[in-house]
């Protein structure tokens, strides 16, 4: 590791860490920090191991050869070798980077299916079948994966601001008083409407409204119905660019 490395050089060299970060222009935090590999040499702080010290290159990418160069007949060889040296250090930081970031970015994703369509509209049937799948970072969830549903928008009501066949994702709630003012997903005698939810308490009505004011609020009075469900609340929204 290049860590243990830098430590065998300062060790070498004599110097404290307050040292060698003054030589290297660095805080001595950063040093301490390199040599327990939390986090990596900089471009410059290579430069000037390489320019201060002459510290061989290959050995503190790999650990082999010596810890120093030998200085070359030609000094005008130097600068070349010590150029190639940088440029494949870079070649081979840039390609762990990438193959780093690969692995945290495929580590940290999901796929949850979406289950059927929700209106923006009048109330449409859920479906309990698979119509796709939405990619979704698992830094995004809050909780559990098991504690969301994705559904297809099929309307318009909710535009701007929620187009037809966009993809919501919602988070399963059933606290009506909590999710007041919230955009949610609500059953109503087996059919699914996504809208701002409001209560009338004085006549116990749900009110539900809708972003675009061509459509009328949906007034609802639960005794009139026998399946009335809170499902959740819109959590995250996923619009594929044409």
């Amino acid at each position: 590791m290049t860590g243990e490395r830098i430590k065998q050089i300062r060790r070498h060299l004599g110097l404290s860490q307050q040292e060698f970060a003054a030589a290297l222009k660095v805080n001595p935090s950063a040093v301490s920090q390199m040599e327990s590999d939390r986090i990596r040499p900089s471009l410059d702080t290579i430069i000037n191991l390489s320019r201060h010290y002459r510290v061989n290159l290959h050995w503190f990418l790999t650990g082999k050869g010596g810890m120093f160069e030998i200085v070359p007949a030609t000094p005008k060889e130097a600068p070349v070798n010590r150029l190639d040296r940088l440029q494949s250090f870079l070649d081979a930081q840039l390609k762990e980077i990438i193959q780093t970031r690969e692995e945290v970015l495929n580590a940290d994703v999901t796929d949850i299916p979406v289950t059927g369509e929700i209106a923006a509209g009048q109330a449409v049937e859920s479906i309990d079948t698979v119509l796709d799948f939405v990619t979704v970072r698992k830094s995004v969830i809050n909780g559990i994966i098991a504690d969301y549903m994705c559904l297809r928008v099929n309307g318009h009501s909710m535009e701007p601001e929620i187009r037809h066949n966009d993809v919501v994702l919602i988070r399963q709630s059933q606290d009506w008083v909590k999710l007041v003012d919230r955009i949610c997903a609500v059953r109503i005698d087996g059919s699914v409407t996504l809208k701002k939810l409001t209560l009338d308490d004085r006549r116990k009505y749900i009110v539900l409204v809708s972003i675009n004011e061509e459509f009328q609020p949906m007034v609802i009075n639960p005794e009139e119905h026998q399946d009335i469900n809170l499902l959740g609340y819109l959590y995250f929204l996923y619009r594929k660019l044409s």
